[in-house]
């Protein structure tokens, strides 16, 4: 398949992992080699730690690399479509913003075309099915934990909230004053498990993340 790929254009990759654990074993490093394998040169690699459900402005690294790194003609190529989005509705929005600079997008998990209309129609549908099979499956896990909660045999995910978290949590947002997407990028964490910290932790009233004595005291 990469012998597909138009050797003429700049391509870049972009490389995420979801957690800090992630980033530290092989799951970076597999993904870099398959980009390089691909033509893509290893100083045009962007790595980002971070959730693909989030928006791209809530992904500094990808966001930096779509707006001011990828010019028309060049090619961002990533491994599998679900490192640069994990729903359709973001992947299109994220193709249209590509396609309309002319930037070739490859998923190296999909077939696709050097002709940019093409491969924008192939990108779209597969996305779809994609995403569909990503729904199917989570409905199997769920009907797979309902089965085991009614047989007494299911026990939770275990949480990676712990003491060492909440006051790292506590340090980053009370003493340093940084935002959740600051603390995230830090910690490693995702932004669900930050929020469980700061609401039932720490007491933060999220939508407007002050502590709850504080709105008590403004009222």
């Amino acid at each position: 398949m990469s012998n597909i790929i138009n050797r003429n254009c700049k391509k870049y990759g972009y490389a995420r992992v979801s957690s800090k654990s992630q980033e530290a074993n092989s799951s970076v490093e597999s993904q870099k080699q398959e980009l390089v394998g691909n033509g893509v040169l290893e100083s045009n690699i962007t790595i980002e730690v971070g959730s693909a459900a989030n928006e791209i402005k809530n992904r500094p690294n990808f966001q930096n690399l779509i707006e001011n790194v990828l010019k028309e003609g060049d090619t961002l190529v990533v491994t599998k479509i679900d490192r640069c989005a994990r729903n359709t509705l973001e992947f299109l929005k994220l193709q249209d913003i590509l396609f309309k600079r002319k930037i070739q997008f490859i998923s190296l998990d999909f077939p696709y075309s050097e002709d940019l209309n093409i491969n924008k129609l192939i990108s779209t549908t597969l996305s779809s099915i994609a995403e569909f099979e990503t729904n199917r499956r989570k409905e199997r896990q769920m009907q797979g934990i309902s089965a085991a909660k009614k047989a007494g045999k299911y026990r939770g995910r275990k949480t990676v909230i712990d003491d060492k978290l909440i006051s790292e949590v506590k340090h980053l947002k009370q003493q340093k004053m940084l935002s959740v997407t600051q603390i995230v990028k830090i910690t490693g964490r995702s932004q669900n498990t930050i929020y469980k910290v700061l609401k039932y932790h720490l007491g933060y009233v999220l939508n407007r993340l002050v502590k709850l004595e504080e709105t008590n005291e403004q009222k």
